[in-house]
């Protein structure tokens, strides 16, 4: 699907932007839309990945932007877009990880939430909560990364039990694993090479014949079977990219560095899953969540 949208700014008149969704997803839509808003009188390229050629990427000059929403998007377009030509990217998880933060030329807003707001909400859905198990690969900078900063804005009386991967000759095996340790919750963090989709379900259906609470890292897998979570506002996430949309053309690279990169938790509550694991969560946290399903 292409879409074009022609407006008149003096200072943009000659520059184009050119976004490229991950899919047609109805989150990445909603995202591309307030970007297009958010950038006001610039001509405007909606694309779907699957259907970038070449020539679309090479018809960009350095005065353009590309603006990528998603992981996917973000990646295949940052590894053939000419360097010249400032990158965006937007509704992406552990940009870290898929190399987008060490790209030159290029900035963009995470989709990741720290540790410490997610071990508050935690807090809150469990006042008495007091370890936490983890999956996690020692061969991931990204992982360790996070299991880092988590060790560091871990409150205090609280303990994480780690499970490495890498040390097992399965997913599946790691998974049993975090099971047996019968923490309070296990907290699932966004590293693409952690949680396949095969690990999330794995998870979660030994979650639930466990009774253990699961912390996702997205509403989507709060959906699909996890206690509770957070996640991000596509809205959001296409208003802040926007912006930095603009701050590039009119300041370069460094000036989108300077806007807001990380994300405003919103969070997410599964109440048949609160059922079938015989848990209460407290009414005032159920009654703010931003995703809710009975």
């Amino acid at each position: 699907m292409l879409v074009l949208c022609v407006c008149t700014l003096d200072a943009d008149a000659a520059s184009r932007v050119l976004v490229v969704m991950s899919s047609e997803s109805s989150q990445y839509r909603d995202c591309a839309d307030q970007a297009t808003s958010a950038m006001g009188g610039v001509e405007v390229v909606i694309k779907e990945l699957s259907s970038i050629k070449k020539s679309d990427l090479d018809a960009l000059s350095s005065d353009d932007v590309c603006l990528a929403i998603g992981a996917k998007a973000a990646v295949g377009i940052g590894r053939e877009l000419d360097p010249s030509v400032p990158l965006i990217y937007t509704m992406v998880s552990d940009p870290e990880g898929l190399g987008l933060r060490g790209r030159a030329n290029t900035a963009g807003v995470s989709a990741d939430v720290s540790p410490a707001d997610q071990f508050a909400l935690l807090k809150e859905a469990y006042p008495n909560a007091k370890s936490i198990g983890m999956l996690y690969r020692s061969s991931s900078e990204w992982s360790m990364s996070i299991f880092r900063l988590a060790q560091e804005q871990l409150p205090g009386g609280w303990s994480i039990q780690a499970i490495d991967m890498d040390q097992y000759s399965s997913d599946s095996e790691a998974v049993a694993a975090l099971i047996a340790q019968r923490t309070d919750f296990a907290w699932m963090i966004s590293d693409h090479k952690v949680y396949s989709p095969a690990t999330v379900k794995a998870l979660l259906i030994a979650s639930i014949k466990n009774k253990l609470r699961v912390f996702a890292f997205s509403p989507q897998v709060v959906k699909a079977g996890a206690l509770i979570g957070v996640g991000i506002d596509p809205v959001e996430q296409g208003q802040s990219a926007g912006q930095m949309v603009i701050a590039v053309l009119r300041g370069g690279i460094s000036a989108a560095k300077k806007l807001p990169s990380d994300a405003t938790p919103h969070i997410a509550v599964n109440n048949v899953v609160a059922d079938r694991i015989d848990v209460e969560l407290p009414k005032k946290l159920v009654q703010k969540a931003d995703y809710l399903y009975d």
